[in-house]
Order: structure tokens, then sequence, then C-alpha cells
């Protein structure tokens, strides 16, 4: 069985988990421990997993699940439990699509069906994160931003199949996205410099025309899971 986690679903959760995380740290005594070390910031190292739900082109396209390599550091405004994050994200993926290729020089258009290829994908996030609960050992958190990377693609089937269409073709394709995010978790720290994150995350991303896509752009979301260690710096 696999579980899907609807778009609005941690926002639906986030307000029992606010309010049942501030009555056990006020009546348990929890205790209290700075958010970050002697210079402010906190950074992340953690893994995860990444389901696809491709929007187009949604008949000629599918990517299996995932996994993915995270970072990140962030910096508090001193205001509202408020924190600037800076991510760093690679995600790798197999999956298979129909391929169609015009190049310039002779206008000849490659395809096949059914050609398997590997994915990666670098992004660069910035974000907003608001701790619910700030200076106890366990905090629940939202986060929200925005997305920019690279995405690339390497077929690694039916070359036999192009190659006896043309020489012209491409094995490779890369292009630029853009996209939004939004996150909900729970930190829970045991020392000052020391602790652990799970977290959920949904994306929203778009590339620009893909050439061995027909030329069309790229739409997806995205379900991460993930868990992270944490350091205070």
């Amino acid at each position: 069985m696999t579980f899907h986690m609807k778009p609005n679903s941690i926002l639906f959760v986030l307000p029992f988990l606010l309010i049942s995380s501030q009555a056990f740290a006020q009546l348990s005594g929890a205790p209290r421990i700075p958010t970050s070390g002697f210079a402010g910031l906190q950074g992340s190292v953690g893994v995860g997993f990444v389901d696809y739900n491709i929007q187009s082109p949604r008949a000629d396209l599918k990517i299996d699940r995932g996994m993915m390599l995270h970072g990140s550091i962030e910096r508090g405004f001193n205001v509202l439990h408020l924190y600037l994050t800076l991510g760093l994200s690679h995600t790798t993926a197999e999956g298979v699509s129909n391929y169609s290729y015009t190049n310039l020089s002779s206008s000849t258009t490659f395809s096949a069906t059914d050609v398997k290829f590997k994915s990666s994908i670098t992004d660069l996030s910035l974000g907003i994160k608001l701790k619910l609960i700030d200076n106890y050992w366990f905090r629940p958190y939202v986060e929200g931003g925005g997305l920019g990377g690279y995405h690339q693609i390497n077929y690694t089937s039916k070359t036999a199949d192009l190659a006896a269409q043309g020489l012209d073709y491409k094995t490779k394709d890369v292009v630029m996205g853009t996209g939004y995010y939004g996150e909900g978790g729970i930190e829970a720290m045991f020392s000052e410099k020391f602790g652990v994150k799970l977290a959920a995350r949904q994306s929203v991303y778009q590339t620009k025309k893909m050439e061995t896509f027909g030329d069309k752009p790229l739409r997806f979301t995205t379900e991460t899971y993930y868990f992270s260690a944490l350091f205070g710096f």
C-alpha cells in the first residue's frame, strides 16, 4: 500500500500539532535549549525519497521513485520564531519516456518509445521557516519558499534505434527549472549543537522546454520525505 499526502494535509494537521505541542511543553517542563550555537546558525544534512506526479507531458513520461540528498543552513530573525533557510538538494531517479527530438541542421525528427533514462535534479531553495515552538528540545515547524536549479536526463536504451535514423540525435538533455515548495516537520535537539529532523515536503516544478520531449516543458509535483541530522554553529 502506498501513502500519498494531499497538498492541504500538512496545513490541516499543523494547528492540532501546535496546540498539543505547546501544552506538552508547558506541562512537562521541557528543557529550554537555544535554537542554534554561538554563531546563530543551524545546519542540516539528510537523506530521503521522492515520489513524482507528472503533469506534462503526462502520456510520454514516467519517473520512478527517487533518492534525495539534502543540506541546508538557517539563521533566525529574532522575531516571531522566523528563520531564513538556504538549501541544496540533489535527486536521482530512473524512468522511461517517448523520445522525440528534431535537430536543426537537417530538420530530422528522431523518435522512439519507452526509452529508459537516468534523471538527476540539483536545486537551490530559499525559504522562510516558522517554528511553532522555539527554545525547547522539540520544535514543530512549517516552511515555504522558492526553488531553482537544473535537470539532466541521460538516455540509456534504444540508442541503436535512434542511430538507425541518423547520427545527430541527443543522448543527454539539460534544462533549467523553477518552482516552489511547502514543508512541515519536527526538530528534536539533544544539545545546543546536535539534533535530528523528520520532514515532509511538497514541491511544484516546471522546466524550460526540453528538446528530447518534443520541445515541451516538463511539469511535475513531488512528495518528499526525509530525515536529517542537525548541527548548531
